[in-house]
């Protein structure tokens, strides 16, 4: 499992733009075809929530007006973990969980800034005892800095045992309101002692036009084993062009470089890829880009490419369907990481009032640098059901299965968890 991470925009994250109420419309004489089709992303609609089962909080639902508000709440779990290797006796035990989570907010119809502070504690119930803890925080911030130009800042940061992170609820995007959950959550591997990660990002965006924008974005990412592991690091740098033909139709252009350090060397890769985001039928949107990558040695003197899937579709009023598929060159809980293509599934159903199911399902392969390192594939699967007690406290039960396929020994983990929340509403602390 992954910690959850929000960032207002960066390529793991797909967040949702509401248009500027003081901008004046457009004229219509303008020769911009359907110029409502793009908007200028002044602010996240959709945060969300590190360290809590709830999905993500929707900032519209607070206030239109600036306001600050402050988050917290906790949650217990007793979980029964099994974990397995190959030719190897399974090993049961079982963990007692503990997750408090405080967050700040600050919302208005204009910008946001967010903190997020979310500890993992894990005591052993059986077998040897054991305490572990896995620290989770991110800062972000979004604000017009001129007009039509918005600044996008993030960073987000994690340490501790990666054992931990694995007991720790589901990492989730947000993607055109429905949430998906992060296919970090499916990188496993067993006897890692504590980790530390690293992402940061800054994006700039212009807008053009009405129907017309231009985004720069850097960034850096980090992962390091701190038992005598090995580490990673990633910097990017992207630029993008956007252009909408139709109320429902838009294009986009870009180009990328990444550099890359590795245990033993480093490389650098460059590229470019074309998209088109669709909305089809009142309900799916749709998004496909791609194109090629070059690297350079030690990595691959060959033409490489890279990609980018995602498809949100709210069934009806109760259920929704989220997926996502790309191949990444940043670095992420696996060290010595090429590239990773991850794809990942969920589904979410509002059965009544006060009952919940979400299913999700992921995995990730990753083309690893150095000689002896076969190709990781992991995947997971899980099931979480939600039984709102009232307002601000939900009774849940969780199955999740972790499994590292190829890359190494085929090792995996059973979980089993029952867990209670309590999330209070949002305090309202600065007008």
């Amino acid at each position: 499992m992954a910690v959850c991470l929000f960032v207002l925009s960066s390529c793991s994250t797909v967040l949702v733009a509401q248009e500027n109420p003081d901008k004046p419309a457009p004229s219509t004489e303008s020769q911009d075809v359907k110029p409502a089709a793009l908007v200028m992303p002044n602010y996240s609609q959709n945060i969300a929530l590190l360290g809590t089962d709830q999905r993500y909080v929707d900032l519209g639902t607070l206030q239109t007006r600036r306001r600050t508000f402050f988050m917290y709440g906790m949650g217990v779990s007793e979980s029964y973990v099994n974990n397995f290797a190959e030719n190897s006796p399974a090993q049961d035990n079982s963990q007692f969980v503990w997750s408090p989570h405080v967050a700040i907010i600050n919302a208005s119809n204009h910008s946001s800034f967010s903190f997020q502070y979310a500890p993992f504690v894990v005591e052993s119930t059986s077998g040897p005892s054991g305490h572990q803890v896995f620290h989770a925080g991110n800062i972000s911030l979004g604000q017009p800095i001129a007009p039509n130009w918005a600044l996008q800042l993030s960073s987000s940061n994690t340490y501790g045992s990666d054992s931990s992170r694995l007991l720790s609820p589901l990492a989730f995007d947000v993607n055109k309101g429905v949430p998906v959950v992060d296919p970090n959550s499916a990188v496993f591997q067993f006897n890692r002692g504590n980790v530390f990660s690293t992402t940061n990002n800054v994006g700039l965006t212009w807008q053009r036009s009405a129907s017309q924008a231009m985004s720069f974005s850097a960034g850096e990412s980090y992962f390091s084993s701190l038992e005598g592991g090995p580490t990673s690091s990633s910097t990017f740098a992207q630029v993008s062009y956007s252009a909408a033909v139709s109320p429902r139709t838009s294009f986009k252009v870009g180009g990328n470089y990444y550099h890359q350090t590795f245990s033993l060397g480093s490389c650098d890769s460059y590229g470019f890829s074309v998209g088109i985001s669709r909305q089809v039928g009142r309900h799916i949107n749709l998004a496909v880009e791609g194109g090629p990558e070059f690297e350079t040695a030690p990595c691959n003197k060959a033409l490489g490419g890279n990609y980018g899937i995602a498809i949100s579709y709210p069934l009806s009023r109760r259920s929704r369907v989220g997926l996502t598929a790309n191949r990444s060159y940043l670095t992420n809980y696996l060290a010595n990481t090429q590239w990773s293509d991850t794809g990942v599934v969920s589904y979410d159903r509002q059965v009544t009032e006060s009952f919940q199911i979400n299913l999700n399902s992921g995995y990730a392969r990753s083309v690893r640098t150095l000689a002896g390192l076969g190709t990781y594939v992991g995947y997971f699967v899980g099931a979480d059901l939600s039984w709102k007690l009232s307002r601000t406290i939900a009774l849940g039960t969780t199955y999740r299965r972790f499994e590292q396929v190829s890359g190494g020994p085929i090792q995996g983990q059973n979980v089993a968890q029952i867990s209670l929340g309590w999330n209070p509403l949002p305090m309202r602390i600065v007008k």
